[in-house]
């Protein structure tokens, strides 16, 4: 019997020890928290990255013509034994996620979103700044011509994991 969710591991960005580090906000933590609670499992990576692709940070609609997407993501999977004096066949899963870059979408729109917009949606909404070299603007819309997307590394700290317990019965 197997409880909780058993995956293997994806990576599909590159190395984040290579990135800068960027401070990062609660609300930026929060809203990524809030995204994957919904993801599919990382044992189903198509439908992971449409939900991805579909699905931005969740946010108030202060700026509705511009939003936040996870680009690709890194998983790493670990399994470690319980307590020694535990003499079950349970392990504890561990999945931890991490954005590689993130898409700034000008949502419905063929055109970039002026600087100053930019900086007031990521200030006002996430608590986030950016400089505007960090920033590269891509050739092709986002998913399914939702509009400009630019894209930026996202923080180290960005992280979510995930724990269940694995139990291998016969």
């Amino acid at each position: 019997m197997m409880m909780g969710q058993s995956t293997s591991t994806v990576t599909d960005s590159e190395n984040t020890t290579d990135r800068p580090e960027r401070a990062m906000s609660m609300k930026l933590q929060q809203g990524y928290e809030q995204l994957m609670a919904r993801a599919p499992g990382a044992a189903f990576p198509r439908a992971r990255q449409l939900y991805l692709n579909k699905y931005s940070f969740p946010q108030s609609q202060t700026s509705p013509d511009l939003r936040l997407f996870v680009c690709d993501e890194a998983l790493e999977e670990t399994i470690q034994e319980c307590e020694k004096d535990d003499k079950s066949d349970r392990r504890i899963v561990t999945l931890t996620a991490r954005p590689g870059s993130l898409a700034l979408v000008h949502w419905q729109q063929t055109e970039p979103a002026e600087w100053n917009a930019i900086q007031h949606y990521l200030k006002e909404t996430w608590e986030f700044a950016l400089n505007p070299a960090d920033l590269s603007a891509q050739q092709e819309l986002w998913f399914r011509d939702s509009g400009h997307q630019m894209r930026f590394q996202a923080p180290t700290s960005l992280v979510i994991q995930q724990r269940s317990i694995l139990s291998l019965q016969e």
